[in-house]
C-alpha cells in the first residue's frame, strides 16, 4: 500500500520548474523530495519493531528513501522498508492474526505531514534560485 500526499497551490514554483527544462526540473525535485522526506525516514526508523537479538539485517536499517522517474519530470518518492521487510512491515503496521498492530509508517507521514510540504516548498524554491 502506498500513502500519498498531493500538493497544491505551488502553481508559480511549478511554471519556474518548468522553465528551468526536464533535466533540471527533476534533479531539484528529487533532490527537494528526499530533504522533505528526511523526517518521515527518521520517524519509521524510531518505531520500526527491532529485536537485537534477531540476527541479519534489521527492517529498521533497511528503510530508505527510494525515487523513479517518468515522463516529463514526474519524480516519485517512496520511503519505508525494503522489499525483503515488506511482509514484517505490514504485519507490524496492520497487525496480524496472532499480532496487534503496532503503527509506524502512515503515523510518521501524518506527524510529519506539514514538515514535510514546509521543507519541500523551500527546498525547491532553494533549488530554482540557485541552479
Amino acid at each position: 500500500r502506498m500513502i500519498g500526499i498531493n500538493i497544491t497551490g505551488m502553481d508559480e514554483l511549478a511554471r519556474q520548474l518548468e522553465a528551468l527544462g526536464r533535466d533540471v526540473s527533476t534533479k531539484i525535485l528529487r533532490d527537494a523530495g528526499r530533504a522533505a522526506l528526511a523526517p518521515v525516514l527518521e520517524d519509521m526508523q524510531q518505531h520500526a519493531g527491532y529485536d537485537e537479538t534477531a540476527p541479519g539485517p534489521h527492517m529498521r536499517d533497511s528503510i530508505t528513501i527510494r525515487s523513479t522517474t517518468r515522463g516529463r519530470a514526474q519524480v516519485t518518492l517512496r520511503v519505508g522498508p525494503s522489499k525483503a521487510h515488506q511482509m514484517k512491515a505490514l504485519a507490524q503496521e496492520f497487525g496480524t492474526v496472532k499480532q496487534v498492530g503496532d503503527p509506524f509508517i502512515r503515523p510518521a507521514l501524518d506527524y510529519n505531514k506539514t514538515q514535510v510540504l514546509r521543507i519541500l516548498a523551500a527546498e525547491i524554491r532553494y533549488g530554482i534560485e540557485n541552479r
